[in-house]
């Protein structure tokens, strides 16, 4: 492999790394804003010691942080049907993103390995494996860094949509008025905050 290609798939490595690790922490923030509507929500009936909070909310991981949100929000707010659909949509879209999270965080992925006479490095091959009543259920990947900027683009607009949801909540405001479904059925924040 000569100097050129070297740098070149040095740079593609580094690229790879720093999309897939981008897209790990900015799920990370969906996770931080579920439990900081858990903790709004715990706060509003009077658990004010931030401390027994955070200790409840330890090491509680996407699935049972999201678990918790609705029937807290359910059980505290007067929620329309149109609020439960948003809520709905915003909490399945949380647990679509966590199975491809666990997909990227418990894959085993090989980024910059090469074969003699490879020129570039632009997709990281990965692994998974799984069981499933047949056996073995075994997912290979093979993913682009444009593949990760896609799942961290949509970890950002997903943690915007539950720091709104939080902001509704601990301001009394109304779900239904705060978000925006398009013809597709995609979710959206509305352009400002609504009483």
């Amino acid at each position: 492999m000569d100097k050129d290609t070297k740098k070149k798939f040095k740079e593609q490595t580094k690229d790879l790394y720093a999309a897939l690790g981008r897209f790990a922490v900015e799920f990370e923030h969906i996770c931080n804003y579920l439990r900081l509507i858990i903790m709004t929500i715990l706060s509003k009936e009077g658990l004010n010691n931030d401390k027994v909070m955070q200790i409840i909310l330890a090491d509680q991981t996407a699935e049972p942080l999201r678990a918790l949100v609705m029937p807290l929000i359910s059980e505290t707010q007067e929620l329309t049907e149109a609020d439960r659909k948003i809520v709905s949509k915003i909490l399945n879209l949380v647990q679509e993103l966590t199975k491809i999270r666990n997909n990227v965080i418990h894959g085993t992925w090989f980024i910059g390995w090469a074969s003699i006479g490879d020129d570039e490095c632009t997709s990281a091959p990965g692994v998974k494996f799984k069981k499933d009543q047949k056996g073995a259920a075994t997912k290979n990947f093979d993913w682009k860094t444009k593949d990760f900027d896609d799942l961290a683009n949509k970890a950002v607009k997903l943690w915007k949509l539950l720091a709104r949801l939080n902001g509704c909540i601990s301001g009394n405001f109304k779900i239904e008025n705060n978000f925006v479904f398009d013809a597709d059925g995609g979710l959206s924040s509305a352009k400002k905050m609504y009483e």
